[in-house]
């Protein structure tokens, strides 16, 4: 079981779309100024007010087996805690310098299990991140029905950013695979959310490369750890 960092303080999103918290600082006050002369006070020195983008810092993560980092439903992600040995969570965390707080993944998960999952929880994170759909493929489930509970997935967890990641290559299904990306990329660009496919380097016409993958679904730990180091990096880009 691998014990991710100790969560820090979480963020306060000042906003429930998908852009960074505002933060504004203000000036002095005309009341401020000195008391009435013959002539009026000359102007004030101090900066003008501002605003700044609040930089992201924690994340949460919602996925299935490939999120979990194990095929074995009794494995699955506890919140912040990884228990399966091939996840990506831990090398992304370390590369994003932000705290994985909250998540939510169960090996045969599909998106409607995801919907149902996430409803049930109550976080605060800057960041969601979603990998969702390997399932949806080998049960055959429609498109449209993904798509909806994706948002929703999204819409529940609150996120002011989101970031939702290819699903991983698939031996049996290589090109239904490369089609739910293609949607996925076409969902997230609709709903202003980040998009990103971190499987370049394993993805061969939408199946594994040769050793990438024990099983032609699942990625191995050194790949699985290098997808998370991709993801991290793109994480914290985002600030």
């Amino acid at each position: 079981m691998t014990r991710l960092r100790p969560r820090r303080a979480l963020l306060r999103a000042a906003v429930a779309v998908v852009l960074p918290a505002v933060v504004a600082g203000c000036g002095p006050s005309p009341d401020d100024a000195q008391p009435a002369a013959p002539t009026p006070a000359p102007p004030s020195s101090a900066a003008p007010a501002t605003s700044a983008a609040a930089e992201p810092r924690t994340f949460a993560a919602v996925g299935d087996s490939i999120t979990a980092g194990a095929t074995d439903v009794s494995q699955p992600l506890v919140g912040d805690r990884v228990q399966g040995d091939a996840s990506w969570l831990p090398a992304a965390e370390q590369e994003s310098g932000l705290d994985l707080v909250a998540g939510w993944a169960i090996p045969g998960a599909t998106t409607a299990d995801m919907l149902a999952g996430v409803e049930r929880t109550d976080w605060t994170a800057d960041v969601l991140v979603v990998m969702a759909g390997t399932n949806d493929l080998v049960r055959g489930l429609p498109w449209e029905q993904s798509a909806a509970d994706i948002e929703g997935v999204v819409a529940a967890a609150g996120a002011p950013t989101v970031v939702v990641v290819a699903i991983a290559p698939n031996d049996p299904r290589a090109a239904a695979r490369n089609g739910y990306n293609a949607a996925l990329a076409d969902l997230a660009s609709r709903n202003g959310w980040t998009y990103l496919d971190p499987w370049g380097e394993v993805d061969a016409g939408g199946a594994f490369a040769f050793g990438a993958s024990p099983d032609g679904v699942h990625p191995t730990p050194a790949v699985a750890a290098a997808v998370g180091g991709r993801i991290g990096r793109s994480l914290a880009a985002l600030g």
